[in-house]
């Protein structure tokens, strides 16, 4: 493999590192895959800070000579321009890994702070509020999600389970308690009744005292179509 090849593969980050959202919807996500791809770079430094860009050090920050072992040696000024034109090339690089992957409006706010360490302490202060909101906004719309009057319950719990599935690749999170009750909730008043008497049964005689979400919602379906042969006769 060419070096420019390989210079151009660690500048790039792989696409399991989504985008991260304007509304900072998959912050929890973006943050870490972005991480972690970072970390595999070896940049990561850059980022939390403890890479710090090589200067010459202070007498007293140097380990105090002993009878047993003599000062160390500073560096000498080719080690240490060396050192400084490497940290300083890595810095791009890992600016350049953030430019890729956040919205050109985050990008606008940041550009003007020198550092990738105070960029990247900017975007995370932006956006972990940013995605904490946006996240509880979609928590309380699948919570309060309802099936239309008269609308189709089984596309309807297919599509809330396509919802829930949804959440959990933005990092939401919605336990099988709170699902078992927005489905419950979510269903007209006969069906709503079947289903609350499943889970009531499997308590009772169930050896794991529950059943999973896709189980309840494939027993709803399997009553809803009975339900709608009997109307049809």
């Amino acid at each position: 493999m060419s070096s420019v090849t390989a210079t151009s593969l660690a500048d790039t980050l792989p696409s399991s590192v989504p985008k991260l959202d304007a509304s900072g919807l998959n912050w929890v996500v973006f943050s870490l895959r972005f991480q972690d791809a970072v970390e595999a770079k070896g940049y990561w430094g850059h980022f939390d800070g403890t890479s710090e860009r090589p200067s010459v050090p202070k007498p007293e920050d140097l380990p105090a000579m002993t009878a047993d072992a003599p000062a160390p040696a500073a560096p000498s000024a080719e080690d240490l321009a060396a050192a400084i034109s490497q940290w300083d090339k890595d810095e791009r690089s890992a600016k350049s890994l953030l430019t890729q992957k956040i919205p050109d409006s985050a990008l606008m706010r940041i550009q003007n702070k020198k550092s990738i360490k105070k960029r990247w302490d900017a975007i995370i202060t932006e956006y972990t509020e940013k995605g904490a909101f946006a996240q509880m906004d979609l928590q309380t719309c699948f919570l309060e999600s309802k099936c239309p009057d008269k609308g189709n319950v089984r596309q309807f719990l297919d599509e809330l389970r396509m919802k829930w599935e949804e959440l959990a690749t933005v990092g939401v999170d919605i336990d099988e308690k709170d699902y078992h009750s927005t489905i419950i909730s979510s269903l007209p008043y006969s069906l709503a009744n079947f289903a609350s008497n499943q889970l009531a049964a499997t308590k009772l005689y169930s050896s794991t005292k529950t059943i999973t979400p896709d189980a309840l919602i494939l027993l709803i379906s399997e009553e809803y179509k009975c339900q709608q042969m009997q109307c049809s006769r």
